[in-house]
């Protein structure tokens, strides 16, 4: 990742499309500054900005978010997942690890995580939790595997994206174990050390899936697991987490350029176009209360030799849609 943008966190400002607001009447203006003014159930709830994350080493990878729009947020360094319900500035803590967290996801009514040993001295884990932190199951990758991104596909069957062999594992519904679904070199990283196939969602019938290191992007029929490379103009730089709006457009946060984008997908081929720029190294994005939430994981200075000092406070930031 490249440094990006050097402000402190506490001053990143709302992020906007630029975009010409519609016209609204005079009569529609009242009626929206009534219900403003009266505080009803039905008054439009004011978002944040920004949601600082605690600590001083949060370093969050992976957030998503419950169908009531609670945020949950997984620390790479901190080993813990926060929430901030709808309304909140202050986090809750959810989830303490005891291992760094990459992968964040809630399915129904749970919460999933990849429990992640960066030191590599124990196999990750893939574990669910119940939405108030009550531990339920708990699935162990092969030692030399990386496990990054979490989707579920309609079916129930839970997908994750390995990092260093190439591989897609997979959990079927009501399975009580990870198996192989795909192993390919398309999805194993250019060099040692580094890290391929990351980011995934499912989208219609297919899998979508990035590469950290060479910022490209595949599509992966479900029914015949055939990989099929998407050019992506212009290219994605090092691509992190990403989340399907629908069957052919992705929202991608690009850790390489501080920018979230949106990609539409059109056969072989898609356009990305920019949505926000100017974020520190965001690592994840999840759209929730009518807006994007984007984790500025700083993860370039984490991994830098010698470490950089991070800009505080950790945040999420909210990009208007």
């Amino acid at each position: 990742m490249t440094a990006g943008d050097k402000r402190r966190a506490a001053r990143i400002p709302k992020f906007t499309l630029d975009m010409e607001a519609p016209s609204m009447t005079r009569t529609s203006l009242a009626v929206l500054t009534l219900l403003a003014a009266c505080g009803g159930d039905d008054a439009p709830t004011t978002q944040p900005d920004q949601l600082a994350l605690p600590g001083s080493a949060y370093y969050p990878e992976s957030l998503n978010a419950d169908a009531a729009g609670t945020l949950y947020v997984g620390g790479l360094v901190a080993g813990t997942v926060v929430a901030f319900d709808d309304g909140a500035t202050d986090a809750r803590t959810v989830v303490t690890n005891g291992s760094g967290i990459s992968g964040v996801l809630v399915h129904d009514d749970e919460l999933w995580i990849c429990s992640v040993d960066t030191t590599f001295a124990s196999p990750n884990q893939i574990k669910s939790f119940a939405l108030d932190g009550a531990p339920h199951q708990t699935f162990t990758l092969a030692a030399n595997q990386f496990c990054n991104d979490l989707v579920f596909d309609a079916a129930g069957t839970l997908y994750a994206t390995d990092s260093l062999t190439g591989t897609i594992l997979r959990l079927p519904a009501g399975g009580s174990a990870l198996e192989t679904f795909l192993t390919d070199a398309q999805l194993a990283p250019a060099a040692p050390g580094a890290f391929a196939a990351d980011g995934i969602v499912v989208a219609g019938d297919a899998l979508y899936v990035n590469r950290f290191d060479t910022g490209a992007l595949f599509r992966v029929d479900i029914a015949t697991k055939a990989l099929t490379p998407i050019t992506v103009t212009p290219a994605l730089a090092a691509p992190d987490g990403m989340r399907a709006l629908d069957d052919h457009t992705l929202l991608v946060v690009e850790g390489g350029a501080g920018r979230l984008s949106k990609v539409t997908i059109d056969g072989t081929t898609a356009t990305a176009t920019p949505v926000a720029s100017g974020l520190d190294q965001p690592t994840s994005v999840v759209v929730a209360r009518g807006s994007a939430w984007v984790s500025l994981g700083q993860l370039g200075r984490l991994f830098a030799m010698p470490p950089q000092t991070p800009n505080l406070p950790f945040a999420v930031v909210r990009v208007d849609l």
